[in-house]
């Protein structure tokens, strides 16, 4: 069953990634990924966004693979991005869920162990 989109989390997964990446006004990388994406932006802020996008069909999802946002972390590029482009696929499904639910409790398993 296809999910819904929900229309007040991505409006501000909208507004994060803008406010994100307006926080880089000087880095040429940031702003082009910004400058496509923000039709999609203005679209998911309007509430014109029905229907779920395919995650690949978000601008920047190869970029964000190669690494090329990871040095802005603060605040976070890749982060808001991940949110954002989540939310146009019309959120996480039951298995992500579970997988993130997984992921988490098998990182505090290994916290425990850390020594440090």
């Amino acid at each position: 069953m296809t999910q819904a989109i929900d229309p007040i989390n991505l409006k501000a997964a909208a507004e994060h990634l803008e406010w994100v990446c307006q926080q880089y006004p000087n880095v040429q990388d940031v702003q082009a990924l910004y400058r496509g994406l923000l039709p999609l932006i203005e679209d998911a802020k309007a509430g014109r966004v029905l229907m779920p996008v395919d995650r690949q069909e978000v601008p920047g999802w190869y970029l964000m693979t190669e690494g090329i946002y990871r040095p802005y972390e603060n605040p976070d590029i890749e982060d808001a991005y991940y949110k954002f482009r989540t939310e146009m696929g019309s959120g996480l499904t039951d298995q992500d869920e579970k997988f993130l639910a997984k992921l988490s409790a098998q990182k505090g398993v290994n916290k425990k162990k850390d020594p440090s």
